[in-house]
This record gives C-alpha cells, structure tokens and sequence, in this order.
C-alpha cells in the first residue's frame, strides 16, 4: 500500500481519465499527454523537477534551461499511459520516480524497455535536442 502522503498517477479504465493522487486529495489530469523533467548536476547526480501536463512542464523547464543546459524532458504519449499492459507499468515507472530520489536516472532505459516489450511508440523526449529520443 503507498504511503498516505505518497503522489501517485492513476489510470481509471472505466472513465477513460489518467488522475494524480496525493494521500486522500485525488485530482483529475484528463486524457494528457504527460511529461517528466529533470536536470543532472557536475557529480552526475539527477534531480525530477517538473512533471505534468506536457505543455507546463516544458514552459517551466525552458526557463531553468537558461540557467542549466542539463534539463531533459520526456513525454509519454496518452496512446501510451491508456495502452492496457503497458500503460500500468508505465505509470509505476513514473510513480516510483516521483517517490524515489534519483530513480529517474534510469528513466529512459526502463520506459524504452517497457515500450519495446509492448511495441509502443513513444514520442521523442525533447524537440530541441534530436539525440533525446525515448
């Protein structure tokens, strides 16, 4: 069971509606696109930043871009999160990136893994730099 203060995305197949959860607060997101950032400091340590709706999160990261060039976003496409095999691994892929530090890391590798056991397409991670692609 997670923790009661845990954030968490939920699928709900019966209403079709990806949810974000926070302890009892459960908030609906719709049927987004979602995306995930995150920046790697000079130690090679990474830090989520952003995650959400792909359009905030990537306005909100263009900022920090100035400041740090290290800014990676990724962007799982709705085809994705609904697909019903997938789509469950996917978002406890995301969700254990949101409740442990550094995880996303590792990120590309393991969301690319579960997409090529499912042969599905993810979009690519960050139209500004093309050798990011998920």
């Amino acid at each position: 069971m997670p923790n009661a203060l845990e954030s968490r995305y939920t699928f709900n197949a019966a209403t079709g509606q990806l949810f974000f959860e926070v302890g009892r607060s459960r908030t609906i997101v719709g049927d987004i696109d979602l995306a995930l950032a995150w920046t790697t400091d000079e130690n090679g340590d990474v830090c989520l930043h952003k995650h959400g709706k792909t359009a905030q999160v990537t306005e909100r990261m263009e900022r920090v871009r100035e400041i740090d060039p290290s800014v990676k976003i990724a962007t799982i496409p709705w085809e994705a999160i609904k697909h019903p095999e997938a789509g469950p691994k996917i978002l406890e892929e995301v969700n254990m990136c949101l409740s442990i530090s550094g995880r996303i890391s590792r990120f590309e590798e393991r969301i690319g893994d579960i997409a090529d056991s499912y042969e599905i397409e993810l979009f690519p991670r960050d139209p500004e730099v093309p050798d990011m692609a998920v």
